[in-house]
């Protein structure tokens, strides 16, 4: 019986190879089809970058070499190359032409999951921290309905969007029902405060970047999130670096994005998207290419004229200041006195005469201030009187934010690992004397984002920062971290 059970055994494994070498279809050189002639582009475009006899360079040659062997129908050596083929066209669905899930399936199958779940078998589960430390954070929102300032939306890379109405004293977590959690911008809609947006992914390629999946969106003022489905799984939305809304129209929204992560793609491109239906559809404006995933030019920053919503300025990585006069439609570069575009710039605009503008730089060998007295017209490099403070560290390609005092046209504040304040001698001048306000060891260094908020009398500065948010007591002084129960550690 078992002999026999063993004969019987051995012609099915026979007449399993036997259909599979029947099945197998001779190579289609066609499969590659267009998407290996731009490939091919990308790679000879970063070998010409490339260092002569680099690891780099011999990495690049090896996915030429392999390319070229896949278009010929030649053996991959080290990959057993049919079966490859095989398992790839295996993946690609129906609809689509290469291998991936529709889009939206994240959210679908959550969904799915929560609608079998027995009710019986659900567990109650209660935070148990840690909730004394926080992680980093970016985006900040200061709710205008709330004239005392003390309810904020917060951005987490790593934990979703925060809330709290008692100035940090609480905390609820808002998007536990969505499976992207890493948020790095957001936007309220001034015309609607219900509204709100949140972009998700992290676009500074630090090595613990998560990316994202495009926009989530709130009509019932964070009670409830959605995703915006025209931004799902499509890779020129991985990570939404910035948020812009019209004061006076919710669903005239301006976004910018990066593709690629940090070492996971060599080729990202950064857009500018434009939607006048809410998201419903996009425009691409604008569009930047990199020669590799760290030092392309990416715009990492949109910021519109509080005064003006055609006015907007957008700063890109190694590249400068873009200026657009028509809400975002046209952009064209705004460089002028600039002499150098090595690193990441970070812009604010005054709110006391918005034609004064002041860009935080990474420099080639410091850290750089650029005002323009003329809305970007000219631009001048501000001096110290004494030695030059680097207040970026080399480090403001991941930590650099800068914001305007809201009455003294000459004063910014800077946040790098550590925040500063910045006063020009007069309006006009280049003339600067800088002081540190806060160090590394209070509070939580690697600054993100910086706000001014008002109390209905007078001021204080909110931050975000790598142990999620600092603030002020008063004006630029007395700074305290509110984040006990915000249970977002890295």
């Amino acid at each position: 019986m078992n002999r026999a059970f063993a004969l019987t055994s051995l012609g099915g494994v026979a007449l399993l190879a036997g259909l599979l070498l029947v099945a197998v279809p001779e190579r289609d050189t066609t499969l590659s089809g267009d998407w290996t002639v731009t490939e091919q582009a990308r790679l000879e475009t970063a070998l010409l970058h490339a260092e002569s006899g680099s690891a780099r360079a011999f990495k690049l040659q090896t996915k030429l070499d392999r390319l070229e062997a896949w278009r010929t129908n030649q053996p991959q050596p080290g990959f057993p190359d049919e079966f490859n083929r095989i398992l790839y066209e295996m993946k690609i669905p129906s609809d689509r032409t290469t291998p991936g899930y529709k889009p939206g399936y994240q959210f679908r199958e959550l969904a799915s999951v929560r609608r079998i779940r027995p009710m019986e078998k659900a567990l109650t589960w209660h935070s148990r921290g840690p909730g004394n430390v926080a992680g980093r954070a970016r985006g900040i929102v200061v709710d205008p309905d709330d004239a005392t300032g003390q309810t904020w939306f917060i951005a987490a890379v790593g934990g979703g969007v925060w809330h709290t109405s008692d100035a940090g004293a609480t905390w609820a977590e808002l998007t536990d029902d969505v499976p992207n959690l890493a948020i790095q911008s957001l936007a309220m809609a001034p015309s609607n405060t219900s509204v709100i947006y949140a972009g998700t992914g992290e676009s500074f390629y630090n090595v613990d970047t998560m990316n994202g999946n495009g926009l989530l969106k709130t009509t019932d003022k964070g009670l409830t999130w959605a995703p915006v489905a025209s931004t799902l799984d499509d890779p020129r939305f991985n990570n939404v670096s910035r948020i812009l809304v019209s004061p006076t129209d919710e669903d005239l929204v301006v976004i910018s994005t990066t593709t690629g992560t940090y070492k996971a793609s060599l080729y990202p491109t950064s857009s500018i998207f434009r939607s006048t239906d809410g998201g419903t559809t996009w425009t691409e404006v604008h569009n930047e290419t990199g020669t590799d995933s760290f030092s392309g030019p990416r715009i990492l920053q949109l910021v519109a004229d509080p005064t003006d919503f055609d006015i907007q300025y957008a700063t890109k990585y190694a590249a400068g200041i873009m200026k657009s006069t028509d809400a975002g439609l046209t952009w064209t570069d705004i460089n002028s006195g600039i002499t150098d575009l090595t690193g990441r710039f970070e812009l604010a605009v005054s709110p006391v005469n918005t034609d004064y503008l002041f860009a935080s730089a990474e420099g080639t060998d410091h850290s750089e201030l650029w005002v323009s007295w003329d809305a970007g017209a000219t631009w001048n490099e501000t001096v110290e009187g004494g030695s030059e403070p680097n207040w970026l560290g080399a480090q403001g390609w991941y930590d650099n934010t800068i914001v305007c005092h809201p009455t003294d046209p000459t004063i910014v504040y800077v946040g790098g690992p550590e925040l500063w304040k910045i006063d020009i001698a007069s309006v006009g001048s280049t003339a600067r004397t800088t002081s540190r306000l806060a160090s590394y060891s209070f509070p939580h260094p690697d600054h993100h984002g910086l706000a001014i908020v008002h109390d209905g009398g007078g001021w204080w500065i909110l931050g975000t920062n790598d142990g999620g948010l600092t603030r002020t007591s008063s004006g630029e002084t007395g700074f305290t971290v509110p984040t006990s129960g915000m249970t977002t550690t890295q």
